[in-house]
């Protein structure tokens, strides 16, 4: 049975994707810690400086043909030590057109480093493997 810590862990990945999905760039800030930092598929984001940056680029790959984005996780684990905690998943992003077409816009891998601030867990670091393609780390 997972532990409150790792279903605190499930929700925070779920909660980001859903975030993500929605480009609510707040919301996507708020699931890292103060200073995380985001190594993404495309380029390396740190919070808090590079919130703005990172809603721009969430808008540019939206309108080159990553429109209602819709982040799908498996194969997740969980490994908690403490107030630290690491989590590795793969992920699959569909992406669903104007004419509700869906086409599978891109897979890899999350490698995560989690810390419980203020009883609530957050990303420190997001790293982002995008399948046939280094990150950006």
């Amino acid at each position: 049975m997972p532990s409150t810590d790792e279903v605190a862990i499930s929700d925070l990945l779920a909660q980001y994707n859903v975030v993500t999905d929605a480009l609510d760039i707040n919301g996507w800030a708020a699931c890292f810690t103060p200073d995380g930092v985001f190594n993404g598929a495309y380029d390396t984001f740190r919070l808090p400086e590079d919130k703005e940056r990172f809603a721009e680029h969430a808008r540019e790959l939206e309108a080159a043909g990553m429109p209602r984005m819709r982040h799908f996780l498996s194969n997740v684990r969980i490994r908690v030590h403490g107030d630290t905690a690491t989590s590795h998943c793969f992920f699959q992003i569909v992406a669903t057109d104007n004419d509700a077409h869906s086409t599978i816009a891109m897979v890899g891998e999350y490698a995560d480093e989690l810390v419980k601030l203020d009883g609530r867990w957050l990303f420190a670091v997001r790293n982002v493997t995008v399948d046939g393609r280094q990150s950006a780390a």
